[in-house]
C-alpha cells in the first residue's frame, strides 16, 4: 500500500514537472519578478524583459555610433587643420627658399666690394623674395619677434635692411645672421607644426620635410660664407670653424631627412650623387677646408655660388615633392576619415529608422514564443544533442566500452593485458622553459604542444592514456587487443611524434626548439578505472615502471627502448635500432638498452647521426 502510494505522489510530481514547469513554488508580487508564462501577468513581464533586452543594444549602437561621429569630425577637423598648415609651410619654404638665394647674394655683394655683377643678381633675388611674401595665402603670426605679428610689419623691416645696406657699413657675418635669424623663426614654425601634426599616416615625412627644411637652410649659410672666402682669397680662423659648422650641420640634418624618407634618398641619388656637380663641389670645399691663401676672384665666388644654387634648387625640389606627397596622404587621410564619418551617419539613421521595427518583430516574436511556453516537447531534441554530447565527452576521457558499462551504472572489473607497449615522452630543459614563462604562456604552449601531438595519434592504432606536464603517455595494445603490433604502432608513433615535435619552436620563445626525449617498454599491464567523481583509465604493472626509466634515462632527440621492445621489433626489420649498452635503471639495476634510431624508408630520429654510448 505505500509502495503504491509513493509511485502515485511520483506520478502526480511528474505531470506537474511537465506542465508547470515555469510555475514558481511561491507567489510573488513583484511585477518583474512574475515567472509563471501561464497567466496574463508572467506573459507582460517577460514581454517587457525581453523588449527591454531588445532596446538596449539599439541605445548602445546609437552611443556609439555617436561616439564615432564625434571623434571621426574631431579628427577630419584636426587632420584638415594640419592639411593648410603644411600647405602654408609650403608656401613659406618658398619664401625662405628666396630668403636664402638673397641672403647668398647679399654675403657675395658684400665680400665683392660692390660689384655691379652681383648687385645685378641680389636685385633680382630681392624681386622674388617680394613675390614671395606677396604670394602667401597666409601668414605664421609668430608673437616673438615683433616684427613677425604681420605680413606688413615683416615687410617694413626687410625694406628697410636693403636701404640701409653698403659694402662698408656691415659685415658678411651680421648680414648672414641679419636672413639666418628670420629663416630660424620660419622654419621652426613649421618644426612646430610638424609636432603639433600628430599625424599617424605621416609624421615620417613631416619630420623628414623640416630636417630637410634646415639641411637647406645650412648649406644656404654654407653658400653665402663660401662666396666670401673666394671672393677675398682666404678666411681667418673664426670663419674657417663658421664654414665648417653649417657644412657638417647641412649634411648631418640631409641623412636625418633621407632616413626619414625613401623619396629624399631617391632623389638626391637621382639627381646629385655621383654628378659633376658633386664633384665640382667637393673640390671647392676642399679648397675651403685647407684654407690655402690665392688670388681673391669674384668670379670664382660667383662660380661657388651658382654651383650651390643649383644643388640648394635639387633640395628645392625635393622639397616640394615631399611636400606634395605630404599633402596628398593628409588628402587621402581625411577622405577616408569622412567615409567613415558618412558610414557611420549612414549607420545611426538606419538605426533609428529600424528600431520600431525591430521592436515589432520582437514582440511579435516573443507572443509566439509564449504560445509554447507550456509544451516540453521542443526540448527533447536539445536534450539528446546535450546527452550525445556528453557521451562524446565521456568516450574521450575513457574507453568507450568501459564509458558505456559506466553510463549502464554496470560493475567495471580490471583486466589484464598480457602484451602492450607503453610510450612515455617529455620535453627536455621544460622546468628552464617555465622559468622563462608567464603561467599563461606555460598553458598556451603546453596546448599547442598537446594539439600537435594528439593530431599525430590519429594516425596510429594508439591509446592516449594521459598528460602530467609536459609528460605525455601512450599505450597501444589496450583497451582493444591488436596481436603483436602494437610495438610496431608505438614505434612508428614515436618516430613520427619525435619529427614533428623537434621541428616546432616554442610559442613565445622562437628561437627555442622544442627537444622530445622518448622511452616505450614493452610488456604486461593491468588496465582498470579508478575513482567515481572523475574516474581515470589507468595502467598498473612493472611495464610502466620500465617505460618511465626508458623515458627518465633517454637523451634528448632521441628513443630509447628496453630489451623486450626490442625483441618484439626484431620481426620487423624496417626498423632501425642500434645498442646502447648497460645503464644503471633505479629500482632494476643494470639493463641492457637500445635505441630506436628510424625507419629504412621514412622517419629518422633527428639525432640519429650520432649514436649516443
Amino acid at each position: 500500500m505505500d509502495t503504491c502510494a509513493s509511485m502515485e505522489i511520483k506520478d502526480m510530481y511528474m505531470d506537474k514537472s511537465e506542465t508547470d514547469v515555469f510555475i514558481p513554488l511561491k507567489q510573488r508580487t513583484c511585477f518583474f519578478n512574475s515567472n509563471d508564462l501561464l497567466t496574463k501577468r508572467g506573459q507582460h513581464a517577460h514581454m517587457l524583459k525581453i523588449i527591454l533586452l531588445a532596446i538596449i543594444p539599439v541605445f548602445v549602437l546609437l552611443i556609439q555610433s555617436s561616439i564615432y561621429i564625434s571623434n571621426d569630425s574631431k579628427v577630419v577637423s584636426q587632420q584638415k587643420s594640419v592639411q593648410d598648415n603644411i600647405s602654408l609651410s609650403v608656401e613659406i619654404g618658398l619664401l625662405v627658399h628666396f630668403l636664402q638665394l638673397e641672403r647668398g647674394a647679399t654675403a657675395l655683394y658684400i665680400s665683392s666690394g660692390g660689384s655691379n655683377l652681383v648687385l645685378t643678381s641680389l636685385e633680382s633675388n630681392r624681386l622674388k623674395t617680394d613675390i614671395a611674401l606677396d604670394s602667401l595665402t597666409n601668414w605664421i603670426s609668430v608673437p616673438c619677434p615683433f616684427h613677425f605679428l604681420t605680413r606688413k610689419a615683416y615687410r617694413v623691416r626687410l625694406q628697410d635692411y636693403r636701404k640701409k645696406l653698403k659694402p662698408t657699413n656691415t659685415t658678411i657675418k651680421a648680414a648672414v645672421e641679419f636672413y639666418s635669424n628670420d629663416n630660424d623663426v620660419m622654419i621652426d614654425w613649421v618644426g612646430l607644426t610638424v609636432k603639433d601634426s600628430e599625424s599617424e599616416t605621416t609624421w615620417q615625412e613631416l619630420t623628414a620635410y623640416h630636417m630637410l627644411l634646415l639641411s637647406k637652410e645650412q648649406a644656404g649659410i654654407e653658400r653665402a660664407v663660401g662666396s666670401t672666402f673666394f671672393a677675398r682669397g682666404s678666411f681667418s680662423v673664426e670663419e674657417l670653424l663658421w664654414y665648417t659648422e653649417r657644412k657638417i650641420l647641412g649634411a648631418t640634418y640631409l641623412e636625418r631627412s633621407m632616413q626619414y624618407s625613401k623619396f629624399v634618398r631617391t632623389i638626391i641619388d637621382e639627381r646629385y650623387t655621383n654628378t659633376h656637380l658633386l664633384t665640382e663641389l667637393v673640390i671647392m670645399r676642399e679648397k675651403i677646408i685647407a684654407n690655402s691663401s690665392s688670388l681673391a676672384s669674384v668670379t670664382a665666388g660667383i662660380l661657388w655660388f651658382n654651383n650651390m644654387t643649383q644643388y640648394i634648387n635639387i633640395l628645392k625640389d625635393i622639397q616640394d615633392g615631399l611636400a606634395q606627397e605630404i599633402i596628398s596622404s593628409l588628402a587621402d587621410h581625411i577622405t577616408s576619415l569622412q567615409k567613415s564619418l558618412i558610414f557611420n551617419v549612414i549607420e545611426i539613421i538606419g538605426v533609428m529608422i529600424m528600431s520600431p521595427f525591430i521592436i515589432y518583430l520582437v514582440y511579435r516574436l516573443t507572443k509566439k514564443l509564449q504560445s509554447f511556453a507550456t509544451s516540453l516537447k521542443h526540448k527533447t531534441a536539445d536534450l539528446e544533442i546535450e546527452r550525445k554530447r556528453s557521451e562524446q565527452l565521456l568516450y574521450q576521457m575513457l574507453p568507450i566500452e568501459i564509458a558505456k558499462r559506466m553510463m549502464k551504472n554496470l560493475s567495471i572489473h580490471p583486466e589484464h593485458y598480457d602484451s602492450v607497449t607503453i610510450y612515455f615522452s617529455d620535453i627536455v630543459g621544460f622546468t628552464t622553459i617555465c622559468s622563462m614563462s608567464s603561467p599563461m604562456e606555460v598553458i598556451h604552449m603546453l596546448n599547442i604542444l598537446y594539439i600537435m601531438i594528439d593530431d599525430r595519434l590519429e594516425l596510429f592504432d594508439v591509446y592516449k592514456v594521459e598528460t602530467i606536464g609536459d609528460a605525455y603517455m601512450v599505450a597501444s595494445g589496450l583497451p582493444i587487443r591488436n596481436k603483436d603490433r602494437h610495438v610496431l604502432e608505438i614505434a612508428m608513433m614515436s618516430l613520427d611524434i619525435m619529427t614533428v615535435v623537434n621541428k616546432a619552436t616554442v610559442p613565445h620563445i622562437p628561437e627555442e626548439h622544442w627537444k622530445l626525449r622518448i622511452g616505450i617498454n614493452t610488456g604486461s599491464v593491468v588496465a582498470g578505472v579508478v575513482g567515481t567523481k572523475m574516474p581515470r583509465y589507468c595502467l598498473f604493472g612493472d611495464t610502466v615502471n620500465v617505460a618511465s626509466r626508458m623515458e627518465s634515462t633517454s637523451k634528448p632527440c632521441m628513443i630509447q627502448m628496453s630489451t623486450s621492445t626490442k625483441t618484439a621489433l626484431e620481426k620487423f626489420p624496417q626498423l632501425l635500432i642500434r645498442e646502447r649498452g648497460e645503464m644503471t635503471i633505479k629500482g632494476k639495476g643494470m639493463m641492457n638498452t637500445y635505441w630506436l634510431i628510424g625507419h629504412r624508408h621514412g622517419n629518422r630520429s633527428p639525432a640519429s647521426e650520432r649514436v649516443l654510448c
